[in-house]
């Protein structure tokens, strides 16, 4: 397979000369919500958030990482495309470049996703990273890659010099059919679409054999996998996965009031694992949560057995959308090794400038992955959850009879 559809970046993404590569990750921004009353204040309360954390992290590269726009409150795509301007400020006002992945909110009544991504492309050519890379209709937008060069690498056309890390954008899709769409108003499935599974592992295979060596990736997408969901009602708790835990997860797949698994996410979860070099994913979407894992087991209910990949949540960073927990964003940065895959680092920083323990891993591969301890841990009882999962099924129930329910799993 051919890479025509590789990344043409002018200005490439590159570690530092001390071997540093800084992310900051902000997820669940909900632009755009009431517009008419607290959304306004809302939006800038999350811009301060996005400024105070990119002014004392100095990231080389923002991942907006889904649910950017609330999209079922405007009133038509025109107008809510024009969020992007309002939601990438900070990261323009401090030159600092993003790539973005849409969740289930890019895509409703009022806004479509590919709108969104014309206006990032036109309007901040030269900030915007986001990509689209595979054209099967039912794919979603936001599936590509991009490569990140070291210091001294000024060829990045050469076949025979390696990036140092892939970085993979997956669109897990999920909301509803915008206004220009078929069926306007009509579900979009809400898991990482077999056409992008087949890119991913064709691409993948063409990197390995373009370099002739692994060569170190993460992976974004906004729906967490339903590793994720096993993992937490296996209570698994302890140092391996600090963090906030105060949701269930809704995984690719999911749907209220349905508790059996039909593996949408199956395909997708076993490519993650075949990767070889995958340091770690990261995902939003559930409100309440920010931990993360080490999947190095056979979980419940699952056919799949992890290798010891690394599964984070980010942190919510948005003021609209549900839930009062403080907003802030989770920071990753990768330092190059003398020898094997770089070191990654990660935190949660909030708004009020608190900084969370950092966690230090490494790829699937290499045995010596350790976590730092948290404050909270996933401990939760199993009467507990079942209690939480009881009261969470008919409160959707309730919404969804209520006609408050869409645009997705994610209230």
């Amino acid at each position: 397979m051919a890479l025509s559809n590789a990344p043409n970046v002018t200005n490439a993404l590159r570690f530092t000369p001390e071997g540093s590569f800084k992310i900051s990750l902000f997820s669940d921004l909900h632009y755009g919500e009431s517009t008419n009353t607290v959304g306004p204040p809302h939006d800038a309360h999350t811009a301060d958030t996005m400024a105070q954390i990119l002014s004392a992290e100095n990231p080389q590269l923002a991942v907006l990482n889904g649910d950017l726009i609330t999209g079922r409150t405007k009133p038509g795509p025109s107008n809510s495309s024009l969020y992007i301007d309002s939601l990438v400020a900070p990261l323009t006002d401090r030159h600092v470049r993003w790539a973005s992945v849409y969740g289930n909110h890019e895509s409703d009544r009022g806004l479509c996703p590919d709108d969104l991504l014309e206006r990032e492309t036109t309007n901040y050519p030269h900030a915007s990273l986001t990509r689209k890379m595979v054209d099967d209709p039912d794919a979603g937008i936001t599936n590509y890659y991009l490569p990140v060069w070291s210091s001294e690498n000024n060829n990045n056309n050469s076949s025979s010099i390696a990036p140092e890390l892939i970085l993979w954008f997956f669109d897990s899709r999920g909301g509803q059919a915008c206004e220009e769409a078929e069926r306007p108003g009509s579900r979009r499935p809400n898991w990482v679409d077999d056409s992008v599974v087949h890119w991913f592992t064709q691409t993948r295979e063409s990197l390995q054999e373009k370099y002739n060596r692994t060569v170190p990736s993460l992976a974004f997408f906004h729906i967490p996998t339903y590793a994720m969901r096993a993992f937490q009602e296996a209570s698994v708790g302890g140092p391996a996965a600090p963090g906030l835990n105060h949701d269930i997860v809704k995984q690719q797949g999911y749907m209220p009031g349905v508790q059996d698994y039909r593996e949408q996410d199956y395909a997708f979860m076993e490519a993650l694992l075949d990767t070889d070099g995958l340091i770690a994913t990261f995902s939003g979407h559930d409100h309440g949560n920010d931990w993360c894992f080490r999947w190095d087991s056979q979980l419940p209910y699952m056919n799949l057995t992890g290798n010891g990949l690394h599964m984070c949540y980010g942190r919510r960073t948005g003021y609209g959308g549900y839930g009062g927990w403080a907003r802030g964003g989770r920071q990753i940065e990768l330092l190059l090794q003398d020898e094997g895959p770089p070191r990654l680092d990660t935190w949660v920083r909030v708004q009020d400038g608190t900084v969370g323990e950092r966690t230090s891993i490494y790829s699937s591969s290499d045995s010596s992955s350790t976590t730092s301890q948290g404050s909270e841990y996933l401990g939760t009882s199993a009467a507990v959850k079942r209690e939480r999962w009881f009261v969470f099924r008919w409160v959707m129930v309730w919404v969804a009879a209520a006609g408050w329910f869409v645009g997705g799993y994610d209230i």
